[in-house]
Formats: C-alpha cells, structure tokens, sequence
C-alpha cells in the first residue's frame, strides 16, 4: 500500500482506538483522522476546501449530536457528493437503517461483527477494498 487518508468518524472512544490499531497494522504509512461524530465530520468537510485528499471515510451510525444518516442526509440536501466514498461501519442490523444510509448515498453497509479478530477482517477488508482494488476517476 502506499500513503492514504482516511477520516474515521466513531464516537466510542474504545471501537476508535481498536479501528485505529488496525488501521496502523494495515499499513503504518495510512494517515487516520479521527472525528468524533457527524457534527465534527460536517464541520471539518466544509472547512476543507480539498476534500478529494481522502480516500476513504468509515463512519458510525449511532453517534451524538449528529448521525451517521443524518451526515449522508444533510450531504444529500446540500448536493454534496463526496469525492471519496463513505462507508458507515455499525453495530446495527436494522433494514432501514441499511435503506436509508444507501438512500442517502452511502457507498457501503458494513455491520461490525462481534468479536475483535472479525472486526479486524472486516476493516481490512473494506480498507483494502476501497484504497486499494476500486478505482476512482
């Protein structure tokens, strides 16, 4: 792998610090930027005037203050299209929560599996995946 961004939006402090460490153990090059939950997500979005720097934002649902589906919603009423994709990373396995962060415009629904060796697999996979196999134009 070579040197990418990531944004992780996780309001755990914990599920953040074990995202992190396997971020690292991906690749220790990968720069991770961690926000607290959606609000911060917004604010820094809009604040960065280069957002095609990312390569990947991997966010939770469930957060204070501002969601996860309420991120992708407000994106969608500004006509906001990331030029990154944005996959919600979540303990739930609601249909609707799944419909609606796809009618909103997620690029991806990755529920966290329960144990930490699945839930490394799984952040690998999406990692991987998005960095490195799809291709953006």
């Amino acid at each position: 792998m070579s040197t990418h961004r990531i944004l992780l939006i996780e309001d755990d402090p914990s599920e953040a610090q074990l995202a992190q460490r396997t971020l690292r153990k991906i690749d220790p090059e990968l720069e991770v930027i961690r926000l607290h939950d959606g609000e911060d997500f917004l604010n820094y979005y809009h604040q960065h005037p280069t957002p095609r720097d990312f390569d990947l934002a991997i966010m939770d649902l469930h957060m204070p203050r501002t969601s996860g589906l309420e991120v992708l919603r407000t994106l969608q009423q500004e006509d906001q299209r990331t030029p990154f994709p944005i996959v919600m990373f979540s303990s739930s396995e609601n249909q609707q929560d799944i419909a609606q962060a796809y009618a909103y415009g997620s690029s991806a629904f990755v529920t966290k599996p329960s144990t930490v060796a699945d839930y490394r697999r799984a952040l690998s996979n999406i990692v991987r995946f998005w960095v490195d196999t799809n291709r953006r134009p």
